[in-house]
């Protein structure tokens, strides 16, 4: 969609696809499906993304408004503001357990995390992915994903076809996560609405309560009404 440094001319809604946002190397920073949107850093002042932003599924449909657009309505809807300051807030949680994934864990901790984040975002519980695409966007080796895909696999964790994965345990996958995944989703669940299918997130939602500028709790999810009419 775009390409880092690249002028930002529009903002980016996913509506049934995925859009990953890439360092150079391709290697994946940060992840957004229908509860987020690309393009975010023009909301802070910025006129250009340091990252470049690509689509990561076959199929799917955005929706996209033009920069100048997007901060006339937010400066003209204060409430609009605060969630889409959240969701930014909520992005850069998301890449801080990415970065202690990447600097801390084993390489099974940061596949599970993969796999997880896009099982939030596809309609059911298959993922499209080849080893090679899941190698690039952690800055592995190649051997070294399909080693670690063999052992959740053998483990009863996932099932693996040919450009294709399956997850069969959830709770577990989040368990060899090892605490570099469910942060940032709590913090959306707390703040913006329902997102994911972790079995645990009405337990962990509370524990980051928000309030809106008329200091009212914000539980509904708004960015699908408001994009869709824009």
């Amino acid at each position: 969609m775009f390409d880092a440094g690249e002028v930002l001319e529009h903002a980016y809604f996913p509506i049934d696809t995925i859009v990953s946002l890439e360092q150079t190397g391709r290697i994946e920073v940060a992840l957004a499906g229908r509860e987020g949107m690309s393009g975010w850093t023009a909301i802070a002042g910025f006129c250009r993304s340091p990252y470049r932003a690509m689509v990561c599924c076959r199929d799917g449909s955005l929706l996209k408004i033009e920069v100048n657009a997007l901060l006339a309505a937010v400066a003209a809807n204060p409430r609009l503001s605060t969630i889409l300051w959240q969701y930014m807030v909520i992005t850069a949680v998301q890449m801080a357990e990415g970065l202690g994934a990447h600097s801390h864990h084993r390489v099974e901790a940061a596949i599970a995390r993969w796999l997880l984040m896009r099982h939030d975002r596809v309609g059911g519980d298959w993922i499209e992915a080849q080893h090679q695409e899941i190698a690039d966007c952690l800055g592995a080796r190649r051997a070294s994903v399909t080693d670690c895909l063999h052992i959740l696999e053998g483990d009863g964790h996932i099932r693996c076809r040919r450009g294709r994965i399956l997850i069969r345990n959830r709770d577990d996958l989040e368990t060899r996560a090892n605490g570099a995944y469910g942060t940032a989703e709590t913090l959306y669940r707390a703040s913006l609405g329902a997102f994911g299918k972790s079995s645990n997130a009405s337990e962990r939602a509370t524990e980051y309560p928000t309030v809106d500028p008329a200091g009212q709790r914000q539980r509904e999810y708004a960015f699908n009404s408001w994009s869709t009419r824009a």
